[in-house]
């Protein structure tokens, strides 16, 4: 309870000043957006038709929304109060840009927008003065969002002869030329192979994307037909447009493939933007793109910006790392090195500390690189992917347990090789400093706290070399105190002389390996339910005949030592074949059950969880089981999902990676009126959920 205390407060104090900085202007009068209505006319006839314009002024940094606002935000609305005669027709969208977040891809508008509507008047209007009265709303974002709104009007005149408003035209009509037309758009075909969508425009007469076009990009109505973080690839042959896309997770057909295509194209010996309308066919394919059609297209640009704040975070959550309940016990090792060679020679100290940092470093990497190939193959996988296979879980506990028992001190490893000679011994020394690195990172990847979280989350969208240096950096924070320590051994001078007490102490942490070693067969327990668990159980009790075949002497020991490592082998292979039968105590999980729950209008509160997640059965046992928050579920109506990634689940990660984390814990509350969902904190309270719930609801 301490530790996830301090681990939270630790998150709020480094997530402060950006957070005070934007609710104060939250707080505050201050706005981020001016809103005004333009207007064309004047003065108008009745029978006229004529155009009225929502003028949006955005602060520098901050963006509104499009009428799809892509993986998060909300479009802006008008609610119009117009006088008898005048009647109110659609937004008119001009084409948006891209604003990346992490993960997310959001689209919408900086600086300033017109959305043009267009008002039909009457021909038996009355004649003389109106007010065009309405109320506008909208959402804008930086880093936080913060919904505003103003009341918006304009004047006309009901008259003879119409007068036009030449600031009011021009700002409305630099809009409708920045939106696509829609009434003779192109012939469009989209087409769904297995997660791709393909889409076909023949090239329309007018020439418009034929030539040298450049910066495409596809933007559709809804919003559940695309991933719209992937990247768009598209090649411009003799038959036409081919654009191939990712399709989103749930995504059953291709009939709302409406959208718009914008692009740049050289006119006039200029580059200028253009927008077109598309109605794709749905299951249509005008035509067979070239074999290496969408090779040409190029890469996604690096983010600088994007990179550094992924070193920063990951760095962070390496140095939080120390503080899980998970890695503590490996880390003990390293700090009974430590302690017994507080009163070494400097440079011993230097080097193991040294050969420390690559074990550890060694491990990131080597995961950083296998999630990479992993990625590529098109598998859909995430952090703390390992402890998912119920083998590499089972040695482990075996390994824990064994440590446990050296520490006990009921058998020694390396003494024959430290009577060989010093060179020996320190080789030794030396082997078990990388291995400790090693160990730390193997139990420590599923741990990942707020900040690793939010690095890995940047990262695993990014290009390979930037998920392999932020792993790196996270390797970094790990191993930082005690490579610091190595250089600096002045502390650790400070204990005493080397005595019985280190004994003593080298006994007690025993007890950290032995409760890693349990928590580590629970997991396998809910992995392979309980025949795994039986496995699992007999190569514990074989390792504990191994060890003491130890004691033997002659033929006896050589002998009982196979026989016990043959049967613990075989063992714990027979435990990670084994597998768990799903008793969940809550419904599972699934895309189409939440659909079915949305549509009835009930708000869905999804628990991404596994048993090997430190941090989720912290939340479970704290927060999630408790009455108060049981009531408060049943009391609103919330339907609870269980989405349980202890195993692989392929479904389960593209989800996850869909909201925009590297792995669990994941908390998602969909609110009942059909809003987006609302990813909640990694660490939970009972406040965090029954606001939550009252937020969903409401």
């Amino acid at each position: 309870m301490l530790f996830a205390r301090l681990l939270t407060l630790l998150t709020v104090l480094i997530a402060f000043p950006v957070q005070a900085g934007a609710q104060s202007a939250f707080l505050s009068d201050e706005r981020m957006v001016e809103a005004s209505l333009v207007t064309s006319r004047d003065t108008v006839q009745p029978g006229d038709r004529f155009h009225v314009g929502l003028r949006l002024e955005i602060t520098d940094g901050w963006h509104t929304y499009w009428r799809n606002p892509g993986d998060s935000g909300e479009p802006t609305r008008i609610e119009w109060q117009l006088p008898d005669g005048f009647q109110a027709g659609e937004i008119v969208w001009p084409a948006p840009e891209v604003f990346p977040f992490g993960p997310l891809t959001n689209y919408g508008y900086a600086y300033e927008v017109v959305l043009p509507v267009e008002i039909t008047v009457s021909p038996d209007v009355t004649p003389g003065f109106h007010t065009l009265t309405g109320s506008a709303t909208w959402l804008v974002c930086e880093e936080i969002c913060i919904p505003e709104g103003a009341a918006i009007e304009a004047y006309v005149t009901v008259g003879d002869a119409p007068e036009v408003n030449r600031r009011g035209t021009a700002l409305i009509e630099r809009a409708l030329s920045q939106a696509p037309g829609g009434e003779d758009g192109p012939v469009a075909g989209l087409r769904r192979t297995g997660e791709r969508l393909l889409l076909t425009v023949a090239t329309p007469d007018d020439g418009v994307i034929t030539g040298e076009i450049r910066n495409l990009r596809y933007f559709p109505y809804s919003g559940r037909l695309i991933d719209h973080s992937a990247e768009q690839a598209w090649a411009l042959e003799a038959e036409g447009l081919a654009v191939d896309l990712q399709a989103r997770d749930g995504t059953v057909d291709t009939g709302d493939g409406a959208g718009v295509l914008t692009f740049e194209t050289r006119l006039d010996g200029r580059w200028q933007r253009r927008a077109i309308e598309v109605q794709p066919e749905a299951g249509a394919r005008l035509f067979r793109p070239s074999g290496d059609a969408f090779a040409r297209t190029a890469p996604v640009p690096f983010n600088a910006g994007t990179f550094a704040v992924s070193i920063v975070l990951a760095f962070l959550g390496g140095l939080v790392l120390n503080l899980m309940p998970c890695v503590f016990p490996v880390l003990s090792i390293k700090a009974l090195g430590f302690v017994e060679r507080a009163h070494a020679d400097r440079s011993e100290l230097r080097r193991h500390g040294l050969i420390f940092l690559g074990g550890v470093l060694a491990a990131f990497v080597g995961l950083a690189v296998t999630l990479v190939v992993l990625k590529s193959l098109g598998q859909p996988i995430g952090w703390g992917f390992q402890l998912q296979s119920p083998l590499i879980v089972g040695l482990l506990a075996l390994l824990f347990s064994a440590i446990g028992f050296n520490l006990l001190g009921l058998f020694e490893v390396g003494t024959r090789l430290q009577s060989a000679g010093s060179r020996w011994a320190n080789m030794d020394g030396d082997a078990g400093a990388f291995m400790t690195g090693l160990l730390a990172v193997v139990v420590a990847a599923p741990c990942i706290g707020p900040f690793a979280a939010g690095a890995l989350s940047l990262a695993l969208v990014q290009p390979a070399p930037v998920m392999i240096a932020v792993s790196a950096a996270m390797g970094l924070g790990l191993a930082a105190p005690y490579v610091l320590l190595s250089f600096q051994p002045g502390l650790l001078r400070r204990l005493p002389k080397p005595g019985m007490w280190m004994v003593r102490f080298k006994q007690v942490l025993a007890f950290p390996m032995f409760g890693a070693a349990i928590w580590l067969v629970w997991v396998a327990s809910v992995q392979t339910g309980p025949t795994g668990l039986l496995w699992l159980l007999g190569a514990i009790l074989a390792l504990g005949f191994v060890v003491w075949s130890l004691g033997l002497n002659g033929m006896a020991r050589r002998v009982s030592a196979v026989l016990g490592l043959l049967v613990m082998i075989a063992a714990v292979v027979m435990a990670g074949q084994a597998r768990a039968d799903q008793e969940l105590t809550a419904e599972s999980w699934s895309p189409a059950r939440v659909a079915e729950l949305r549509a009835e209008g009930r708000p869905v509160f999804v628990e991404f969880t596994a048993a090997w997640c430190v941090s989720c059965q912290f939340n479970k046992q704290t927060t999630l089981n408790s009455r108060t928050v049981r009531e408060a579920f049943d009391a609103n109506g919330v339907a609870v999902l269980v989405a349980d990634w202890t195993n692989r689940d392929d479904t389960i990660a593209d989800a996850i990676r869909g909201h925009g984390a590297a792995g669990v814990p994941l908390y998602v509350m969909y609110p009942a009126d059909g809003g987006e969902p609302v990813i909640l904190p990694p660490i939970l309270s009972t406040s965090i959920i029954v606001d939550a719930i009252g937020a969903a609801v409401n």
